[in-house]
């Protein structure tokens, strides 16, 4: 038998950060302390800078992450904007307040604030049906075609599996192409559960853009942005690129962080395409704090950017009142505060295995907001940098190692291998030609295979571009590497035969014993 472990890397890490949160605080290390008014003292935020590089420079000697830059407001006022570490690993390229990173998942509240601005301008609403800006869009339920709203996609609770398009992205597909595909997919409960999907947020967000009459880059710029003062943010990967003060992303291979991957994520670019530094992201913060305001003058309206903060379906199921509540907003984790468990907060993290981690958190109580961002796989850094830093703010000194004890093993299958184990004894394989033809569904539309040596190549994606080589593991199993794979993964595929047995019927991506419908394609040759 061939055993499969899968990583983490194509779940959410706002799920895994809201299992994590709701873990600690079950386990009575904050959440069991009495409720009771706390304050945060200006005159400690504003002399905390050398306690933030003590921790910054301890979490990036112990991860390896190349890269780091923070930025810190409170009571209305910049206090913290700078750099650390590097743009590049092995390039003297230093980090500063102005260097851009890539934001991953980051880019949803960032987003949501551009659509919340225009639904304030009454150009769309949250409980707009998506149909009526998207005519084409449909999914598997006519019920959830015609009902589902730009606020259930940006609240994950459309039904779409977590996963949904995000290996179509891998393999070359457009927004364009990978939008219409959806419709294969069978749905989860419709409002009822919550699975954090990228393509479906997107879809929210094309909504949006299609009543502004824009594309949601431009949208972006317009209703955000450019009003609020952030010249260097962008939902475009062509802006990303053409910064001369950008960070590369990183990944750990041989041992150590690499520039390796780049990453064009404009087909989910509401989920995760956005890219901005530091300075502008105080801007934004200040902006939340501000209900909508920034330098005397209201960038959006209040009333739909409170609604975008207002929890619409909890993120795990949970009766142990000793447990922080995990609810999602609009693109918005919203918690008790980990550190201060009487107290409000409003986070994201963001995520590329391959080589972003980023995050903040908003205490809106207490006007106070951190941003992290770092140029490397998730490791849980930037986590570890803003909850320390806050721990400190309050208490003089952290209460735990909140690398080591939290955010490091929390957020450690996100960058966890995919392990295919080789049995003993394998089974041999059949001659290749009983693997070659074309097999297809309507998610991932033709696959052709064809033999390599003495192996399998895949050639899948627009026009067959993307191509996957694949090895003999145990007689129809074969083994091998999607694209931007983590280091030491592999995946299996799988061939069924029925009734001829030179020639396979079934390509499965996967086992066939637990693979989805969507990842099982007959042979159509």
């Amino acid at each position: 038998m061939i055993c499969v472990r899968r990583a983490g890397a194509l779940l959410g890490l706002v799920v895994l950060a809201m299992a994590v949160i709701a873990s600690s605080c079950s386990s009575g290390t904050t959440s069991s302390s009495p409720a009771s008014p706390v304050s945060l003292d200006p005159g400690v935020v504003t002399r905390s800078e050398p306690t933030l590089d003590a921790i910054v420079d301890r979490v990036m000697a112990a991860t390896g992450v190349p890269g780091v830059a923070v930025g810190v407001v409170h009571n209305g006022e910049v206090v913290i904007a700078k750099g650390y570490g590097v743009r590049e690993a092995g390039a003297d390229l230093a980090v500063d307040a102005e260097t851009v990173f890539q934001l991953a998942s980051v880019s949803k509240p960032l987003g949501s604030t551009a659509v919340a601005g225009v639904v304030g301008r009454g150009l769309v609403a949250w409980d707009q049906p998506i149909v009526s800006e998207l005519p084409d869009f449909a999914l598997s339920d006519p019920y959830v075609t015609a009902n589902v709203t730009v606020a259930d996609m940006y609240s994950h609770r459309s039904g779409l599996p977590g996963d949904a398009g995000n290996i179509l992205e891998q393999f070359g597909y457009s927004q364009a192409e990978i939008i219409p595909r959806l419709r294969s997919l069978p749905l989860g409960p419709f409002r009822a559960q919550y699975s954090y999907s990228n393509f479906g947020l997107t879809v929210g967000g094309l909504a949006a853009a299609a009543a502004y009459g824009t594309s949601f880059a431009q949208m972006a710029d317009e209703v955000l942005f450019t009003p609020a003062g952030m010249t260097s943010t962008s939902f475009s990967y062509a802006d990303f690129v053409a910064r001369d003060n950008s960070a590369r992303l990183h990944a750990r291979f041989d041992g150590r962080f690499q520039a390796l991957f780049t990453r064009n994520a404009d087909a989910q670019a509401p989920a995760g395409g956005a890219s901005s530094n530091v300075i502008d992201l105080n801007r934004w913060m200040l902006l939340q704090l501000g209900d909508g305001r920034l330098d005397g003058r209201e960038i959006i309206d209040p009333e739909a950017l409170a609604e975008s903060k207002r929890p619409y379906i909890r993120t795990e199921a949970d009766s142990d009142p000793n447990t922080v509540a995990t609810e999602y907003a609009l693109a918005w984790d919203v918690s008790t505060s980990l550190i201060e468990p009487s107290l409000l907060a409003l986070s994201h993290s963001g995520a590329f295995d391959h080589g972003a981690g980023t995050t903040f958190r908003l205490l809106p109580e207490l006007g106070f907001g951190i941003v992290v961002l770092t140029n490397a796989q998730p490791v849980g850094a930037a986590e570890a940098i803003a909850d320390e830093y806050v721990d400190v703010l309050f208490h003089g000194r952290p209460g735990r190692n909140w690398l080591v004890d939290l955010w490091g093993p929390g957020l450690a299958s996100l960058i966890a291998p995919s392990v295919v184990t080789k049995p003993a004894s394998p089974a041999a394989a059949r001659p290749m030609t009983a693997y070659v033809g074309t097999y297809a569904n309507g998610y991932f539309g033709p696959v052709t295979v064809v033999s390599s040596g003495p192996g399998l190549e895949l050639r899948l994606g627009p026009n067959g571009t993307t191509k996957l080589l694949f090895e003999p593991l145990d007689g129809d199993t074969f083994s091998g590497l999607f694209p931007l794979q983590i280091e030491g993964s592999r995946v299996p595929i799988t061939f069924e035969f029925a009734g001829d047995p030179l020639r396979a019927s079934v390509l499965v991506f996967g086992s066939p014993e637990s693979a989805p419908p969507w990842m099982i394609m007959p042979r159509v040759d």
